[in-house]
């Protein structure tokens, strides 16, 4: 018996959401058992199935809860080589005509048509079928989606396949194919990530995977099944410009990195990767290797030259030669082509100002306990550092060379290291408070605060306001410097990494009070040793503490007993008794129970 068999999408992406007449009743068993599922290769070499669905041979599948429940993240970065498996197996007791039709991923947003998931033509359909009674492949395509064709072409257009008899032409009608008794069909198809995908979220639309499966025979009907995929990427990065090495390794560091993604498609702080940034044969470009969740990304900077400077806070003793130690803060300085020189008056440019921010030629090694902002430059390249003069009778143990090591933790980048920055051993220093986060770790604000353009605030010279809002909305920023105002106080200069904010990506200077900015990290261990998921999408626990190897899941609101924290990088997590590890971000989790 020959028909033509013309399907639409949106006929199909009907009957799949609301059901046909033309399928089982709820009481009837399936008569055949289908399956669909995708493969992939990881980054070891394994080949793994990474998503699933079949048909339960003794009941009725439910399409509906699939549709809506059961969607199946795919990493399109932690994987390669997909391939989409079907298969079809007789345990009916009898010999059957089946016509069985696979329609590829696409999204459910029908109007905007763009697949997610496409057939990769650089690699081979295969079918396996009954040698007695061998299938053959029709093949439909997304611009001409009504007719099937013999003709394969090497086109990421293929919408459906079908599993039927003999094909002669073009558009030639598909037929029946007889399927005995205990007789098996797969199809395997190539799949690879469309270009120029509109990459989909659970808020919006998935992937849609469908099986169509007609049998000829009265009452040996089956329902199609579904699987709804959620193609999903760890980051988003790009290739970008530095102005110098400096600038590279400090605030431009994540300039390449976009956005970062967790596990289930949500987004993340792009600040929780790794970075690596490493030399390569070119003298003004640099490879930066992102790293997050197991998945590794590299991008180049291009720098506009190779002058680097490298400094720390310092302190000069009362009543001491300014000028013979200027340099004492400078702990690394190339010329324009990379190579090592000495600081002199002819290579590096000095200037200084006052608690006041007012300009001076030089320190006054007479004012006890003052401090001064130094700005040292060498083509092109800046750093800035805090230079304070000691009190009466106090030689700093750094004085006289730039080359040993400042027994006082001024917050400078010998003490980047640290855990928490520390009051220096010398009292006669000037050190961090315990509570100053370290540079380039997380902090957010939980009340109103103000960015400013100068450490001295000012009210015309607001560059933002965070207004205090709901926890898990609190204003985050990563610190990137120490300035101090005229007074003394201690500020933050920062990035705001408010990604869905109009303010996102802007430099300035916040208050360091820990009544206002607090780290986004816990530090410590909650007293009654628990804490509470507030996180609306809860946490997961992993294997490792980068976060990697899911093991499960827990729900906003659930207690969770923890039995030590570590540190990973710049930021915490808490160790289960069991092993696991579990975020410790103050956003997503709260210490004590609630």
């Amino acid at each position: 018996m020959m028909k033509m068999i013309v399907i639409a999408f949106t006929i199909i992406f009907t009957v799949i959401l609301f059901g046909s007449n033309h399928s089982a009743s709820a009481a009837t068993p399936n008569e055949l058992t289908t399956k669909i599922w995708i493969t992939a290769t990881d980054s070891k070499g394994n080949e793994k199935t990474i998503a699933q669905e079949e048909v339960d041979p003794n009941g009725q599948f439910d399409r509906t809860s699939n549709l809506i429940n059961n969607i199946q993240p795919i990493n399109t970065h932690e994987y390669s080589n997909f391939v989409e498996h079907y298969s079809i197996v007789n345990k009916t007791g009898n010999n059957l005509h089946i016509e069985p039709i696979l329609e590829l991923p696409w999204a459910f947003d029908t109007i905007q048509g763009i697949p997610t998931l496409v057939n990769d033509s650089s690699r081979h359909i295969t079918i396996t079928s009954p040698t007695e009674s061998p299938f053959t492949l029709a093949y439909s395509y997304s611009d001409n989606a009504n007719q099937y064709t013999s003709v394969y072409k090497q086109s990421e257009k293929l919408s459906d396949i079908a599993c039927v008899g003999p094909v002669d032409d073009v558009n030639s009608p598909l037929s029946y194919q007889s399927f005995a008794n205990n007789a098996s069909l797969q199809l395997d198809v190539p799949l690879k990530v469309a270009k120029n995908t509109d990459w989909p979220d659970e808020e919006t639309h998935q992937a849609l995977t469908i099986d169509q499966l007609y049998v000829r025979e009265e009452g040996k009907t089956n329902p199609g099944i579904s699987l709804v995929l959620l193609p999903i990427r760890t980051m988003e990065a790009h290739d970008f410009n530095s102005a110098n090495l400096n600038t590279l390794k400090d605030e431009d560091q994540y300039k390449g990195l976009t956005h970062l993604y967790k596990s289930d498609g949500s987004e993340t702080n792009i600040h929780d990767a790794a970075v690596k940034i490493e030399p390569t044969n070119v003298w003004n470009q640099y490879q930066v290797t992102y790293t997050y969740d197991g998945v590794s990304k590299s991008v180049i900077a291009t720098i506009g030259d190779k002058s680097y400077i490298d400094a720390k806070d310092f302190t000069v003793g009362y009543g001491s030669d300014w000028n013979s130690q200027k340099f004492n803060g400078i702990t690394s300085l190339k010329d324009t082509n990379g190579n090592s020189i000495k600081p002199s008056d002819s290579n590096v440019s000095i200037s200084i100002t006052d608690s006041k921010n007012n300009s001076v030629q030089s320190i006054d090694t007479n004012n006890a306990g003052a401090v001064y902002t130094v700005t040292y430059k060498a083509n092109g390249a800046t750093k800035v550092v805090h230079v304070t003069v000691g009190q009466r009778g106090y030689t700093p143990s750094n004085n006289g060379g730039n080359s040993s090591n400042n027994s006082n933790n001024n917050g400078g980048n010998s003490g980047n290291n640290a855990w928490n920055p520390s009051t220096p051993s010398n009292p006669n220093g000037t050190g961090l408070p315990n509570y100053a986060a370290v540079k380039g770790s997380a902090v957010f604000a939980n009340k109103r605060v103000y960015m400013y353009r100068h450490a001295d605030f000012k009210k015309s010279e607001r560059i933002a306001t965070y207004p205090k809002s709901k926890r898990a909305n609190n204003a985050m920023f990563v610190v990137l410097d120490y300035a101090r105002s005229a007074n003394g106080a201690l500020r933050y200069k920062v990035r705001d990494v408010n990604h869905h904010s109009k303010t996102d990506g802007k430099i300035g200077y916040i208050t360091a009070n820990p009544k206002y900015v607090v780290n986004v990290y816990y530090k410590t261990m909650p007293k009654n040793g628990k804490i509470t998921v507030i996180n609306k999408k809860g946490i997961h626990a992993y294997k490792h503490a980068n976060l990697t190897g899911r093991v499960k899941t827990f729900k906003k609101g659930t207690h969770i007993t923890v039995k030590s924290f570590v540190k990973h990088n710049l930021t915490t997590r808490y160790k289960l008794s069991n092993g696991t590890y579990i975020t410790a971000n103050k956003k997503l989790v709260i210490q004590g129970t609630y």
